[in-house]
C-alpha cells in the first residue's frame, strides 16, 4: 500500500503540476485557437457575403452593360437608318439635278441644232432661189412674163387693201 500511496501522491503531484502549470497555457492556447477559428469563420462569412455582393454587383453591371450595349446598337441602327435615308434623299436630289441639267443641255443643243439647220436651210433656200431666179431671168421671154406676173400680183394686193380698208371705213 505504501507504493500505492506513493504512486497516488506522485500522480497527484503530476496532476497538480499539470493543472497548475500545463492546463492554463493549454487552455489559453485552446482559447486563442478557438478565438482564431471563430474569427476566421466570421471573416469567411464576411468574405462569402462580400463575394455574394460582388457577384450580384457583377450581374447587375453585366445586365446594365447589356442594356447599354442594346441601347447603343439601337441608336446605331437608328443613326444608320437616318444616314441612309439622308444619303438616299441626297442621291435622289442629285439624280433630279443631273436629270434637269441633262434636259436643259438637250434642249439647248436642240435649239442650237435647230438654229444651225434653219441657218443652213435658209442659206440653201436663198442659193437655190437665186439659181432658179437666174435660170428664169436668163431667158428674155421668161423675164417679161415674171415682171408681168409680179405687177399683176401687186395690183391685186392693192385692190384687196383698198376694198378691205374702204369697207371698214364705211361701216
Amino acid at each position: 500500500m505504501g507504493t500505492f500511496i506513493g504512486q497516488l501522491v506522485g500522480f497527484a503531484v503530476i496532476v497538480y503540476v499539470v493543472v497548475r502549470w500545463v492546463v492554463p497555457p493549454v487552455r489559453e492556447l485552446m482559447a486563442k485557437q478557438q478565438a482564431r477559428v471563430a474569427n476566421e469563420i466570421r471573416e469567411s462569412r464576411k468574405a462569402a457575403e462580400k463575394l455574394e455582393r460582388a457577384e450580384r454587383a457583377h450581374e447587375e453591371a453585366v445586365k446594365e452593360a447589356r442594356l447599354e450595349a442594346a441601347k447603343i446598337r439601337e441608336d446605331a441602327r437608328a443613326d444608320a437608318q437616318r444616314i441612309s435615308e439622308q444619303l438616299r434623299e441626297q442621291a435622289d436630289a442629285e439624280v433630279a439635278r443631273i436629270k434637269q441639267h441633262g434636259q436643259e443641255q438637250v434642249a439647248l443643243q436642240r435649239a442650237q441644232l435647230i438654229r444651225s439647220l434653219q441657218s443652213d436651210l435658209g442659206a440653201t433656200a436663198v442659193t437655190r432661189a437665186e439659181k432658179i431666179v437666174r435660170d428664169e431671168l436668163s431667158n428674155s421671154s421668161a423675164q417679161s412674163s415674171s415682171v408681168d406676173r409680179f405687177l399683176e400680183e401687186l395690183e391685186s394686193m392693192a385692190n384687196k387693201d383698198t376694198r378691205t380698208s374702204g369697207g371698214k371705213g364705211a361701216a
